[in-house]
């Protein structure tokens, strides 16, 4: 089964906004070279959090990836890993075999973890798609590039 198809019909739950907002959280899928990377975002475009999905996962790419995101950069402890079975995807055939494996990175973690309403955080562009930051207290939904007016 195709990754990106497979998570949408096994893993695509709909979960509060993190940290943000009371809104759901819908799955966005991220353009990155050599990595499935889904991005959870609420309708203001807010990050609720990151995953690289795959049977095998590059870790390093995916901390490199995070760390270019985030100006004080990740650290080993800011990513949690997880390993899906066929039985807990609900998929038949496999044998108890792993069927996929995440690397998953929330803002709201103990370490980048802040209450300060005007605190900086990363957003997801309602047109374009690019990840950019903000302040958390500011209503854009659009980023910088995409906010400019046309010339």
């Amino acid at each position: 089964m195709d990754l990106e198809r497979l998570v949408k019909e096994r893993l695509n739950g709909r979960a509060k906004c993190a940290g943000h907002c009371e809104e759901l959280s819908t799955l966005k899928f991220l353009p990155q070279k050599g990595m499935t990377i889904g991005c959870y975002t609420c309708p203001s475009g807010y990050i609720s959090f990151l995953v690289q999905y795959g049977k095998e996962l590059d870790l390093h790419a995916f901390k490199t990836f995070l760390s270019s995101l985030l100006p004080g950069g990740v650290t080993d402890e800011d990513i949690r890993i997880a390993t899906r079975h066929d039985w807990d995807l609900g998929i038949k055939g496999e044998h108890g075999g792993t069927v996929l494996r995440e690397a998953y990175w929330r803002q709201s973690y103990r370490r980048t973890k802040s209450d300060d309403p005007h605190r900086l955080a990363l957003f997801l562009c309602t047109k374009c798609s690019s990840i950019y930051r903000q302040r958390i207290s500011e209503k854009n939904t659009f980023c910088p590039q995409c906010r400019r007016p046309a010339t």
